[in-house]
């Protein structure tokens, strides 16, 4: 029986430092990267379905983070994002702090959009 409790304890504890070493989204926002990856998720108008869109870290300024958008949506958070021309080359500018409410759905937002990952430049 202690055998098992010290086996869960070491899990417990392996877990627990992994994830206080990892960054939370809002930390991932306040440092951006050219090259992470905004995962966001939006529900299509009268349906209960989830989508997900994707957004490329292309430029970082001090008050500024530049975004190329995906070219299409995707029904899959972790869907690939290496084939060649899937982001557009169109740029969409966001000030660091429309870029932190990308973290709350906002009122009004009939497609619940939100941003639910980021997949780090590494």
């Amino acid at each position: 029986m202690q055998t098992i409790f010290r086996l869960l304890s070491g899990l417990v504890l392996g877990v627990t430092l992994l994830t206080a070493c990892k960054p939370n989204l809002e930390e991932q926002l306040q440092n951006p990267r050219v090259g992470d990856v905004y995962v966001v998720q939006f529900q299509p108008v009268n349906t209960q379905l989830q989508r997900y869109y994707f957004y490329q870290v292309a430029a970082v300024r001090p008050d500024a983070v530049d975004l190329h958008p995906a070219r299409q949506e995707a029904t899959d958070a972790q869907a690939s994002t290496a084939a060649p021309n899937f982001f557009s080359d169109n740029t969409l500018t966001y000030t660091r702090a429309e870029a932190l409410e990308l973290l709350q759905e906002q009122p009004g937002d009939v497609q619940h959009t939100r941003l639910v990952q980021v997949r780090s430049a590494d």
